[in-house]
């Protein structure tokens, strides 16, 4: 025996033990299988989504006695053995087309598609957060994990045919049974393409809304629903106090011109800031706010300066034809100064 290199040798009774380990794996994972119908953690489903036969069976539960159609010792289950009937799975991914090519991880089945449920389980039903569909696809799931009436959404419903391609999705179908009248006037109005605005998440698809209204500060994380009820968007107003109504410690003061005090970034704090009218009206001193508001900071008058003769007499009819008694000053009279805009008869 060459001394140099024995104790490199692995011991024979080393290899007789490894031996016996091999065979009693072997022996339990055969007894496992063979004893299944003691161990199964439950009944296979007996749904037939396809209405098709696939290798002889029309369900899993034909073969519910044997284990080793889907399970592998060691590995337990794997792709091959699922493809060895799901033909056409094997197919996608080796072409790199439909949803098996999309997905990440399609070697591993269970991870999708959960058997041991029972007889009623419909295992194609896909759980969606087991999917980034919005990284597959870049359209969410968020508005559509549910459908109208409540129930679980499943991929057929968008993908009727089987086909997965974005061109091939079917939206009209769904949304029109929920709403037809809406639904057949979108269609006019913007096409069928209904990828190409809608992203899932009730935000219109590389849609510039700052270009249409600022949706900034105070306003920067209102939902689309609180300014377009019922999925109304053409004409919406865009006034504060469309959307706002006047708070109760106004107490009916001060209106609903709310810009003039308040800013997107929050009702408080609260400063006047926009009043065209200039306040050293008059005699030049400051007028009192009281002096033109009498009533409320909503209204202006200004009779109580101005009386109705002296307001005649400024306004003869051949010089200021448009005038009438009881019209807002302001309408001519916008800041009060002498080069405002005003009837002749004042500029003399």
């Amino acid at each position: 025996m060459d001394s140099k290199n024995s104790h490199l040798r692995i011991p024979l009774r080393l290899v007789i033990y490894g031996i016996l380990a091999m065979i009693l794996i072997a022996v339990g994972t055969a007894v496992y299988i063979h004893y299944h119908a003691y161990l199964s953690p439950g009944p296979l489903s007996a749904v037939n989504h396809t209405g098709e036969e696939l290798g002889g069976f029309t369900s899993h539960a034909m073969f519910e006695q044997e284990c080793s159609f889907c399970h592998a010792p060691v590995h337990c289950i794997t792709d091959n053995r699922c493809q060895e009937c799901h033909m056409d799975i094997a197919q996608q991914r080796a072409e790199a087309m439909g949803l098996h090519s999309l997905l990440p991880g399609t070697e591993q089945c269970q991870s999708c598609h959960v058997e041991h449920q029972g007889r009623e389980a419909v295992i194609s039903r896909v759980v969606f957060k087991n999917i980034n569909h919005e990284g597959i696809s870049g359209f969410s799931l968020a508005q559509h994990e549910t459908r109208f009436d409540g129930t679980p959404m499943v991929c057929e419903d968008c993908h009727t045919e089987g086909r997965f391609a974005a061109d091939e999705v079917n939206c009209v179908d769904c949304h029109t049974a929920a709403g037809e009248e809406m639904i057949a006037e979108h269609r006019v109005e913007h096409g069928e393409n209904c990828r190409g605005c809608h992203d899932g998440q009730d935000s219109i698809v590389d849609f510039d809304h700052d270009a249409v209204y600022v949706l900034a500060q105070g306003h920067e994380n209102v939902g689309c629903a609180d300014c377009h009820a019922e999925q109304v968007f053409a004409g919406t107003p865009q006034t504060c106090e469309s959307c706002h109504e006047e708070p109760d410690v106004h107490a009916g003061q001060f209106g609903q011109d709310c810009a003039r005090c308040h800013t997107a970034v929050a009702w408080a704090p609260a400063q006047l800031t926009q009043h065209q009218f200039m306040l050293n009206h008059g005699d030049g001193e400051t007028l009192a706010c009281t002096s033109c508001h009498v009533t409320s900071y909503a209204e202006v008058t200004c009779e109580e300066c101005h009386t109705t003769a002296d307001m005649i007499a400024a306004h003869p009819a051949e010089k200021s034809p448009d005038f009438t008694l009881g019209q807002p000053c302001a309408s001519c009279h916008s800041t009060g100064q002498p080069e405002d805009t005003m009837p002749l008869a004042h500029a003399q």
